[in-house]
Protein backbone atom coordinates (compact mmCIF):
# COMPACT_ATOMS: atom_id res chain seq x y z
CA UNK A 1 0.00 0.00 0.00
CA UNK A 2 1.11 3.48 -0.96
CA UNK A 3 1.88 5.82 2.19
CA UNK A 4 0.42 8.68 1.40
CA UNK A 5 -0.02 11.24 -1.32
CA UNK A 6 0.14 14.46 0.56
CA UNK A 7 2.51 17.85 -0.88
CA UNK A 8 1.91 19.42 2.53
CA UNK A 9 0.86 18.64 5.77
CA UNK A 10 0.52 20.79 9.00
CA UNK A 11 0.08 19.26 12.48
CA UNK A 12 -2.68 21.73 14.11
CA UNK A 13 -2.34 20.86 18.60
CA UNK A 14 -4.86 21.68 21.21
CA UNK A 15 -5.54 20.61 24.48
CA UNK A 16 -8.53 18.46 24.95
CA UNK A 17 -9.15 18.03 28.46
CA UNK A 18 -7.10 15.04 29.23
CA UNK A 19 -5.84 14.17 25.68
CA UNK A 20 -4.25 15.84 23.07
CA UNK A 21 -6.32 17.02 19.90
CA UNK A 22 -4.07 16.58 16.62
CA UNK A 23 -5.64 17.61 13.41
CA UNK A 24 -4.56 17.54 10.03
CA UNK A 25 -4.94 19.28 7.45
CA UNK A 26 -3.96 18.78 4.17
CA UNK A 27 -3.84 21.21 1.45
CA UNK A 28 -3.41 18.93 -2.21
CA UNK A 29 -2.95 15.48 -3.19
CA UNK A 30 -1.73 15.91 -6.70
CA UNK A 31 1.01 17.34 -8.20
CA UNK A 32 -1.19 19.23 -10.54
CA UNK A 33 -2.90 20.87 -7.43
CA UNK A 34 -6.42 20.26 -9.30
CA UNK A 35 -8.05 18.34 -6.06
CA UNK A 36 -8.23 19.30 -2.86
CA UNK A 37 -9.24 18.15 -0.28
CA UNK A 38 -10.87 20.80 2.71
CA UNK A 39 -10.49 20.43 6.16
CA UNK A 40 -10.66 22.80 8.73
CA UNK A 41 -11.71 23.53 12.77
CA UNK A 42 -12.92 25.87 15.42
CA UNK A 43 -14.03 25.23 18.77
CA UNK A 44 -16.16 26.73 21.93
CA UNK A 45 -16.21 26.17 25.38
CA UNK A 46 -17.41 22.48 24.83
CA UNK A 47 -16.87 20.76 21.64
CA UNK A 48 -14.21 20.55 18.66
CA UNK A 49 -16.26 21.30 14.98
CA UNK A 50 -14.85 19.58 12.11
CA UNK A 51 -15.37 21.23 8.79
CA UNK A 52 -14.89 19.07 5.83
CA UNK A 53 -15.71 17.74 2.39
CA UNK A 54 -14.83 14.36 3.11
CA UNK A 55 -12.62 13.42 0.42
CA UNK A 56 -9.21 12.06 1.16
CA UNK A 57 -6.19 12.89 -0.49
CA UNK A 58 -4.94 9.93 -1.88
CA UNK A 59 -5.96 7.68 -4.43
CA UNK A 60 -9.68 6.84 -3.29
CA UNK A 61 -11.30 3.68 -4.29
CA UNK A 62 -8.35 2.11 -5.85
CA UNK A 63 -8.15 -1.80 -5.13
CA UNK A 64 -11.98 -2.38 -4.59
CA UNK A 65 -12.96 -5.70 -5.55
CA UNK A 66 -16.78 -5.86 -4.71
CA UNK A 67 -17.77 -2.47 -6.18
CA UNK A 68 -21.17 -1.16 -5.68
CA UNK A 69 -20.78 1.57 -8.79
CA UNK A 70 -20.32 4.61 -6.19
CA UNK A 71 -18.30 7.27 -7.00
CA UNK A 72 -16.68 10.10 -4.00
CA UNK A 73 -17.88 13.50 -4.31
CA UNK A 74 -17.08 16.39 -2.00
CA UNK A 75 -19.57 16.33 1.28
CA UNK A 76 -21.17 19.53 2.90
CA UNK A 77 -19.39 18.22 6.14
CA UNK A 78 -19.14 22.38 7.22
CA UNK A 79 -20.90 24.89 9.46
CA UNK A 80 -23.76 23.94 11.13
CA UNK A 81 -23.54 20.25 9.47
CA UNK A 82 -19.27 19.96 10.50
CA UNK A 83 -18.89 16.97 13.08
CA UNK A 84 -18.91 17.66 16.73
CA UNK A 85 -15.78 16.43 18.84
CA UNK A 86 -16.71 16.48 22.64
CA UNK A 87 -13.59 18.42 24.67
CA UNK A 88 -14.50 16.92 28.01
CA UNK A 89 -15.78 13.16 27.19
CA UNK A 90 -17.95 11.00 29.78
CA UNK A 91 -17.41 7.45 30.09
CA UNK A 92 -21.27 6.15 29.80
CA UNK A 93 -22.41 3.42 32.03
CA UNK A 94 -23.91 1.33 29.20
CA UNK A 95 -20.84 1.43 26.49
CA UNK A 96 -22.39 1.30 23.21
CA UNK A 97 -20.48 -1.65 21.18
CA UNK A 98 -19.81 -2.27 17.18
CA UNK A 99 -20.68 -5.95 17.59
CA UNK A 100 -24.25 -4.95 18.47
CA UNK A 101 -25.32 -1.59 16.85
CA UNK A 102 -23.90 1.49 15.24
CA UNK A 103 -24.17 -0.11 11.81
CA UNK A 104 -25.02 3.31 10.21
CA UNK A 105 -23.31 6.47 10.45
CA UNK A 106 -19.63 7.32 11.44
CA UNK A 107 -18.31 6.12 14.55
CA UNK A 108 -15.33 8.60 14.58
CA UNK A 109 -13.44 10.99 12.19
CA UNK A 110 -10.17 10.64 10.74
CA UNK A 111 -7.78 13.67 11.54
CA UNK A 112 -7.83 14.28 7.69
CA UNK A 113 -11.72 14.97 8.06
CA UNK A 114 -12.79 11.42 6.63
CA UNK A 115 -15.50 9.94 8.60
CA UNK A 116 -15.20 6.53 9.83
CA UNK A 117 -17.59 3.89 9.99
CA UNK A 118 -18.15 0.21 12.13
CA UNK A 119 -16.35 -2.22 9.81
CA UNK A 120 -19.15 -3.76 10.00
CA UNK A 121 -21.71 -2.18 7.29
CA UNK A 122 -25.34 -2.10 7.50
CA UNK A 123 -26.43 -5.04 7.07
CA UNK A 124 -25.19 -6.02 10.58
CA UNK A 125 -23.30 -9.05 9.22
CA UNK A 126 -20.51 -8.14 6.37
CA UNK A 127 -17.13 -7.51 7.40
CA UNK A 128 -16.36 -4.63 4.70
CA UNK A 129 -12.51 -5.58 4.71
CA UNK A 130 -12.83 -9.65 4.62
CA UNK A 131 -15.55 -8.89 1.71
CA UNK A 132 -13.70 -7.12 -0.56
CA UNK A 133 -15.48 -3.56 -0.19
CA UNK A 134 -12.43 -1.27 0.65
CA UNK A 135 -9.80 0.26 -0.75
CA UNK A 136 -6.03 0.38 -0.14
CA UNK A 137 -6.64 2.55 2.40
CA UNK A 138 -9.43 1.34 3.90
CA UNK A 139 -12.43 3.38 2.47
CA UNK A 140 -15.26 3.42 0.27
CA UNK A 141 -18.38 5.34 -0.91
CA UNK A 142 -21.71 4.90 0.72
CA UNK A 143 -24.92 4.93 -1.15
CA UNK A 144 -24.50 9.19 -1.24
CA UNK A 145 -21.41 8.87 -2.88
CA UNK A 146 -19.84 9.85 0.47
CA UNK A 147 -16.13 8.54 0.75
CA UNK A 148 -15.55 7.14 4.16
CA UNK A 149 -12.49 4.54 5.53
CA UNK A 150 -14.24 1.40 8.02
CA UNK A 151 -10.55 0.76 8.49
CA UNK A 152 -8.22 2.44 10.86
CA UNK A 153 -6.43 5.80 9.05
CA UNK A 154 -3.05 3.81 9.91
CA UNK A 155 -1.19 5.62 6.78
CA UNK A 156 -1.66 8.88 8.96
CA UNK A 157 0.82 7.47 11.07
CA UNK A 158 3.82 8.76 8.94
CA UNK A 159 2.24 12.08 8.99
CA UNK A 160 1.07 13.20 12.59
CA UNK A 161 3.45 10.68 14.33
CA UNK A 162 3.32 7.77 16.69
CA UNK A 163 2.33 10.58 19.56
CA UNK A 164 -0.59 11.73 18.38
CA UNK A 165 -3.75 10.33 16.96
CA UNK A 166 -5.24 9.35 13.71
CA UNK A 167 -8.65 10.06 14.78
CA UNK A 168 -11.57 10.45 16.91
CA UNK A 169 -14.38 9.16 18.45
CA UNK A 170 -17.93 10.36 18.06
CA UNK A 171 -17.59 10.18 22.04
CA UNK A 172 -14.65 12.37 22.56
CA UNK A 173 -11.85 9.48 22.89
CA UNK A 174 -8.59 9.76 20.50
CA UNK A 175 -7.58 6.34 18.46
CA UNK A 176 -4.17 6.57 18.01
CA UNK A 177 -2.12 4.18 16.03
CA UNK A 178 -0.31 -0.05 16.26
CA UNK A 179 1.81 1.58 19.57
CA UNK A 180 1.34 4.04 22.46
CA UNK A 181 2.27 7.61 21.94
CA UNK A 182 5.56 6.88 23.63
CA UNK A 183 6.04 3.98 20.78
CA UNK A 184 5.48 1.03 23.63
CA UNK A 185 3.66 -2.02 22.87
CA UNK A 186 -0.28 -2.01 23.39
CA UNK A 187 -1.75 -4.12 26.15
CA UNK A 188 -4.95 -4.51 28.17
CA UNK A 189 -7.17 -3.48 25.40
CA UNK A 190 -11.06 -4.06 26.20
CA UNK A 191 -13.55 -5.00 24.14
CA UNK A 192 -13.50 -1.94 22.29
CA UNK A 193 -10.29 -1.34 21.52
CA UNK A 194 -9.62 0.78 24.29
CA UNK A 195 -7.62 1.06 28.00
CA UNK A 196 -7.04 3.64 30.09
CA UNK A 197 -3.69 4.36 30.16
CA UNK A 198 -1.29 7.64 31.41
CA UNK A 199 -4.39 8.55 33.91
CA UNK A 200 -6.98 8.76 30.40
CA UNK A 201 -8.86 6.49 28.12
CA UNK A 202 -8.20 5.97 24.25
CA UNK A 203 -8.43 3.78 21.39
CA UNK A 204 -5.97 2.13 19.62
CA UNK A 205 -5.59 0.86 15.69
CA UNK A 206 -5.45 -3.15 15.67
CA UNK A 207 -4.90 -5.82 12.87
CA UNK A 208 -8.13 -7.71 13.85
CA UNK A 209 -11.30 -7.40 14.66
CA UNK A 210 -13.10 -4.06 14.80
CA UNK A 211 -9.91 -3.24 13.48
CA UNK A 212 -10.61 0.61 15.64
CA UNK A 213 -13.03 1.77 18.19
CA UNK A 214 -14.82 -1.16 18.70
CA UNK A 215 -17.59 1.58 19.92
CA UNK A 216 -18.15 4.19 22.03
CA UNK A 217 -16.71 4.50 25.79
CA UNK A 218 -18.10 7.87 26.04
CA UNK A 219 -21.63 8.71 26.43
CA UNK A 220 -22.98 9.23 22.95
CA UNK A 221 -26.85 9.55 21.59
CA UNK A 222 -28.78 6.56 19.41
CA UNK A 223 -31.06 6.83 17.41
CA UNK A 224 -32.16 4.27 14.48
CA UNK A 225 -28.86 2.56 15.12
CA UNK A 226 -26.52 5.58 14.34
CA UNK A 227 -24.88 8.32 16.68
CA UNK A 228 -26.83 11.61 16.53
CA UNK A 229 -25.91 14.35 15.93
CA UNK A 230 -23.67 13.87 13.28
CA UNK A 231 -23.24 15.39 9.61
CA UNK A 232 -25.66 14.24 7.04
CA UNK A 233 -24.56 13.42 3.58
CA UNK A 234 -25.96 14.91 0.42
CA UNK A 235 -26.87 12.59 -2.02
CA UNK A 236 -27.03 13.72 -5.82
CA UNK A 237 -28.43 10.45 -7.44
CA UNK A 238 -29.98 7.10 -6.40
CA UNK A 239 -27.89 4.47 -5.22
CA UNK A 240 -26.75 1.57 -7.69
CA UNK A 241 -26.36 -2.20 -7.49
CA UNK A 242 -22.84 -4.12 -7.59
CA UNK A 243 -21.09 -4.59 -10.60
CA UNK A 244 -20.39 -7.96 -11.01
CA UNK A 245 -16.62 -8.72 -11.31
CA UNK A 246 -15.06 -5.36 -11.32
CA UNK A 247 -11.58 -4.61 -9.84
CA UNK A 248 -10.76 -0.68 -9.36
CA UNK A 249 -7.85 0.08 -10.69
CA UNK A 250 -7.40 4.02 -10.94
CA UNK A 251 -8.63 7.16 -9.74
CA UNK A 252 -7.54 10.80 -10.97
CA UNK A 253 -8.46 14.13 -10.75
CA UNK A 254 -8.00 15.42 -14.37
CA UNK A 255 -9.02 19.42 -13.06
CA UNK A 256 -10.57 20.90 -11.08
CA UNK A 257 -13.84 19.41 -9.59
CA UNK A 258 -12.82 16.91 -12.15
CA UNK A 259 -12.40 13.52 -11.37
CA UNK A 260 -11.76 9.86 -13.31
CA UNK A 261 -12.49 6.21 -11.67
CA UNK A 262 -10.70 3.39 -13.72
CA UNK A 263 -12.46 -0.36 -13.41
CA UNK A 264 -11.46 -3.38 -15.12
CA UNK A 265 -13.60 -6.65 -15.43
CA UNK A 266 -11.64 -9.13 -17.54
CA UNK A 267 -8.92 -7.15 -18.27
CA UNK A 268 -11.41 -4.63 -20.31
CA UNK A 269 -11.46 -1.27 -18.77
CA UNK A 270 -14.16 0.90 -18.04
CA UNK A 271 -15.00 4.69 -16.90
CA UNK A 272 -16.78 7.26 -15.13
CA UNK A 273 -15.90 10.79 -15.61
CA UNK A 274 -17.35 13.39 -13.51
CA UNK A 275 -17.49 16.62 -13.02
CA UNK A 276 -19.50 19.37 -10.47
CA UNK A 277 -20.64 21.97 -13.06
CA UNK A 278 -20.75 25.89 -12.07
CA UNK A 279 -24.31 25.97 -11.18
CA UNK A 280 -23.89 23.04 -8.22
CA UNK A 281 -25.13 20.64 -10.24
CA UNK A 282 -22.81 17.11 -11.58
CA UNK A 283 -22.18 15.72 -15.15
CA UNK A 284 -21.65 11.82 -14.95
CA UNK A 285 -19.86 10.67 -18.64
CA UNK A 286 -19.76 6.53 -18.35
CA UNK A 287 -17.95 4.44 -20.73
CA UNK A 288 -18.69 0.81 -19.92
CA UNK A 289 -16.55 -1.91 -20.69
CA UNK A 290 -17.80 -2.79 -24.38
CA UNK A 291 -17.34 1.21 -25.06
CA UNK A 292 -20.63 2.17 -24.37
CA UNK A 293 -20.96 5.71 -24.09
CA UNK A 294 -23.65 7.67 -21.64
CA UNK A 295 -24.24 11.06 -20.17
CA UNK A 296 -26.25 11.82 -17.42
CA UNK A 297 -26.49 14.82 -15.19
CA UNK A 298 -27.59 15.54 -11.47
CA UNK A 299 -28.85 18.45 -9.67
CA UNK A 300 -27.55 19.33 -6.18
CA UNK A 301 -29.74 17.35 -3.60
CA UNK A 302 -31.08 19.05 -1.03
CA UNK A 303 -30.08 17.97 3.00
CA UNK A 304 -32.08 16.28 4.98
CA UNK A 305 -33.88 18.28 7.99
CA UNK A 306 -32.32 17.19 11.39
CA UNK A 307 -32.86 17.79 14.98
CA UNK A 308 -31.30 16.89 18.10
CA UNK A 309 -31.81 18.10 21.70
CA UNK A 310 -28.76 16.57 24.18
CA UNK A 311 -28.59 16.46 28.08
CA UNK A 312 -25.12 16.30 29.42
CA UNK A 313 -23.82 14.94 25.78
CA UNK A 314 -26.23 11.95 25.86
CA UNK A 315 -30.16 11.14 25.89
CA UNK A 316 -31.91 10.35 29.38
CA UNK A 317 -29.79 11.03 32.34
CA UNK A 318 -30.05 11.06 35.88
CA UNK A 319 -29.14 13.90 38.21
CA UNK A 320 -29.20 15.16 41.83
CA UNK A 321 -30.94 18.61 42.56
CA UNK A 322 -29.50 21.25 41.93
CA UNK A 323 -26.79 19.69 39.30
CA UNK A 324 -25.53 21.88 36.94
CA UNK A 325 -26.91 20.23 33.48
CA UNK A 326 -25.88 20.80 29.89
CA UNK A 327 -28.24 21.29 27.06
CA UNK A 328 -26.81 21.03 23.25
CA UNK A 329 -29.61 21.54 20.69
CA UNK A 330 -28.93 21.95 17.17
CA UNK A 331 -30.43 21.71 13.76
CA UNK A 332 -29.37 21.53 9.73
CA UNK A 333 -31.98 23.60 7.29
CA UNK A 334 -34.59 24.37 9.81
CA UNK A 335 -36.56 28.03 9.20
CA UNK A 336 -38.00 28.08 12.75
CA UNK A 337 -37.66 25.90 16.08
CA UNK A 338 -39.32 25.97 19.59
CA UNK A 339 -38.52 23.92 22.74
CA UNK A 340 -41.07 22.91 25.16
CA UNK A 341 -40.56 21.12 28.71
CA UNK A 342 -43.10 18.76 30.47
CA UNK A 343 -43.10 18.25 34.04
CA UNK A 344 -43.57 14.70 35.69
CA UNK A 345 -43.85 13.38 39.30
CA UNK A 346 -41.96 10.25 38.16
CA UNK A 347 -38.71 8.51 39.19
CA UNK A 348 -38.38 6.71 35.53
CA UNK A 349 -36.47 8.88 32.95
CA UNK A 350 -36.85 6.33 30.01
CA UNK A 351 -40.99 6.55 30.18
CA UNK A 352 -41.72 9.13 32.62
CA UNK A 353 -45.70 8.84 33.95
CA UNK A 354 -47.89 11.00 36.35
CA UNK A 355 -47.49 14.18 34.55
CA UNK A 356 -47.79 17.59 36.33
CA UNK A 357 -48.60 21.34 35.85
CA UNK A 358 -44.71 22.23 37.93
CA UNK A 359 -42.44 20.87 40.03
CA UNK A 360 -43.40 23.23 43.04
CA UNK A 361 -40.02 25.47 41.73
CA UNK A 362 -40.48 27.06 38.85
CA UNK A 363 -40.31 24.86 36.61
CA UNK A 364 -43.69 24.43 34.23
CA UNK A 365 -45.03 22.24 31.49
CA UNK A 366 -45.43 24.01 28.20
CA UNK A 367 -43.29 26.41 26.00
CA UNK A 368 -39.85 26.82 27.33
CA UNK A 369 -36.81 29.16 26.14
CA UNK A 370 -36.76 30.43 22.94
CA UNK A 371 -34.01 29.45 20.48
CA UNK A 372 -32.90 31.05 17.54
CA UNK A 373 -30.18 29.81 15.11
CA UNK A 374 -28.97 26.55 13.86
CA UNK A 375 -27.07 25.35 17.13
CA UNK A 376 -26.51 26.16 20.65
CA UNK A 377 -25.98 24.80 24.06
CA UNK A 378 -26.71 26.58 27.63
CA UNK A 379 -26.38 25.43 31.18
CA UNK A 380 -29.57 25.20 32.77
CA UNK A 381 -29.67 23.73 36.64
CA UNK A 382 -32.32 21.12 37.59
CA UNK A 383 -34.69 23.29 40.15
CA UNK A 384 -36.79 20.37 41.42
CA UNK A 385 -37.32 20.89 45.41
CA UNK A 386 -37.07 17.28 46.10
CA UNK A 387 -36.06 14.23 44.00
CA UNK A 388 -38.41 12.28 42.19
CA UNK A 389 -39.10 14.39 39.03
CA UNK A 390 -38.95 14.27 35.70
CA UNK A 391 -38.49 17.06 33.09
CA UNK A 392 -39.26 15.81 28.52
CA UNK A 393 -37.80 18.79 26.92
CA UNK A 394 -38.36 19.18 23.89
CA UNK A 395 -36.98 20.61 20.79
CA UNK A 396 -39.11 20.95 17.03
CA UNK A 397 -38.06 21.97 13.89
CA UNK A 398 -39.38 23.17 10.53
CA UNK A 399 -37.93 23.64 7.30
CA UNK A 400 -40.97 24.74 5.83
CA UNK A 401 -41.78 21.11 4.00
CA UNK A 402 -40.86 18.67 6.84
CA UNK A 403 -41.16 18.58 10.75
CA UNK A 404 -38.51 16.82 13.42
CA UNK A 405 -38.60 16.55 17.13
CA UNK A 406 -35.94 15.36 19.48
CA UNK A 407 -36.16 15.02 23.21
CA UNK A 408 -33.24 15.04 26.32
CA UNK A 409 -34.92 13.51 29.64
CA UNK A 410 -34.10 14.74 32.42
CA UNK A 411 -34.96 12.62 35.90
CA UNK A 412 -33.42 14.05 39.78
CA UNK A 413 -33.03 11.02 42.06
CA UNK A 414 -31.69 12.62 44.68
Amino acid sequence: MKKKFFTKATVLRAAAGTSLLALLFVSSAQKSGAHTAYFNWRQDADYYYIDANGMGTHKMMVGITAWQQQVPIPQPFTGDNAFRIPKHPIPAEHPVNVRTALYSGAIAVAVNGVPIFNVIKNDGKTDTFVAGELDDFGGHCGRADDYHYHMPPSFLIDTVGKENPVAYGLDGYPIYGFTEPDGSAVTGLDDLNGHEKGGSYHYHSTKTFPYLNGGEHGIVKVQKDAIVPQPFTSGIRHWLMPLRGAKIVGFTWPGPNKYSLDYAVENKHGYVNYEQNADGSWTFNFIDVDGKKTSETYTQAKMRLSGYLNANNGGNVKVAAGQDVLFAWGNTMAKTASTSVQVYKSTNNEKPDNPVANDGCGITSGPYAAISGKFGAAHIPAKACQAGYTYKYTITLSDGEKTVSDDAIVTVTK
